[in-house]
């Protein structure tokens, strides 16, 4: 065969070679073996110095042109071969505007919170509003001023959370801040705040976090919330407060609730009273959940006392007021079937999502 019979069958070849190539890898594998240092083509080539003298300017230039056309033939079966790459994804990324969109996860209020929300919409219906205060409180906020004296069993270890004094531990166990720093054990403090801060008349709701040193079980927690309400005028009455409160269970429970006013005790208010719902787990035929009373406590209210008017800056022979205080934690439970209060803290996605709409 001759140098020209030999470039033409490579010529031949590689063409056919790139006609079948799959992909740009298969290309590549084509181009190393036609133009590589150890390529058909470029051995060949090197044997242009073994032909007559005579025939190597034609040979040579018959040579560079079978080179240059495959070089143009590799160039473009790899873009033939992107673009037929390039239509393929496209059409698998195709978007069918038609179909319906893909769901997006949004977030939403733990059930605690929606009952709270709830519960500050109902009261701003009467003319409440909200008023917070520090969940770090000072020991004559949290009791001296609400009438509860240094021997009250509130005060004591195993049910308050006192804050540590810096740098200060006996037998490698932090000691009481000196200054009656503790965790805030109610939420009552905020409604000295709001006697000091505003004048009467006065509707606040304070809803907020409190701390006790309890132990945790169904239905205990050492981290819970709390929503109380103060009311303070010259014409309220034990009457303006049971009527408050009967409409709130009403809204929150359904208008088919019953309520009842039991006597009760507590330090800040006189008289004071225990609110009741009819027990929304038997029917009030009485059950395990309700002790068998067919009665639920939902919360704890009275007349303010005549002390905590004085401290809070008002005459008690001028002003009266009524304060209640209830458990979200615990009306929540009632209000959606929990049997554990645990569960509101365990940050399980399978109890929270069941509420994404507030049910």
């Amino acid at each position: 065969m001759t140098f020209s019979d030999d470039l033409d069958r490579i010529g031949a070849d590689a063409r056919q070679a790139l006609t079948q190539a799959a992909d740009a890898e298969a290309v590549d594998r084509i181009r190393h073996d036609l133009l590589g240092r150890s390529g058909q083509l470029t051995t060949l080539l090197r044997q242009l110095r073994t032909l007559p003298a005579e025939e190597r300017p034609a040979a040579g230039q018959r040579a560079n042109e079978i080179r240059r056309k495959l070089e143009g033939a590799i160039h473009e079966r790899l873009a033939a071969l992107r673009h037929d790459d390039l239509e393929a994804r496209l059409g698998l990324e195709a978007i069918d505007m038609s179909a319906p969109g893909r769901p997006v996860a949004v977030g939403h209020l733990h059930p605690v919170q929606t009952l709270m929300r709830d519960l500050r919409e109902i009261f701003h219906a009467y003319g409440f509003e909200v008023f917070e205060g520090p969940e770090v409180e000072t020991e004559a906020y949290n009791f001296e001023l609400l009438n509860i004296p240094p021997d009250h069993p509130a005060r004591d270890l195993w049910d308050t959370l006192f804050v540590a004094e810096p740098g200060s531990t006996d037998g490698g166990i932090p000691q009481p801040a000196t200054d009656g720093t503790i965790l805030r054990t109610h939420t009552s403090p905020v409604q000295m705040r709001a006697m000091e801060a505003l004048d009467a008349p006065i509707r606040v709701l304070t809803p907020g976090r409190c701390f006790r040193y309890e132990a945790v079980d169904a239905s205990h927690a050492f981290e819970f919330f709390q929503v109380e309400g103060l009311v303070v005028d010259r014409d309220t009455s034990l009457a303006d407060l049971k009527g408050l409160l009967e409409e709130i269970a009403r809204a929150v429970y359904g208008r088919d609730v019953r309520t009842r006013f039991r006597p009760g005790y507590y330090p800040f208010t006189e008289p004071s009273v225990a609110f009741d719902i009819g027990c929304l787990v038997c029917g009030g035929e009485g059950c395990p959940a309700c002790k068998r009373s067919g009665w639920m406590t939902i919360l704890g209210a009275g007349m303010v006392h005549p002390t905590v008017l004085r401290n809070g800056g008002f005459d008690p022979d001028e002003y009266q007021g009524y304060a209640f205080g209830m458990g979200p934690d615990r009306m929540t439970m009632l209000r959606h079937g929990i049997g554990d209060i645990r569960l509101f803290f365990s940050a399980d996605l399978r109890f929270v999502t069941q509420f994404s709409q507030g049910h």
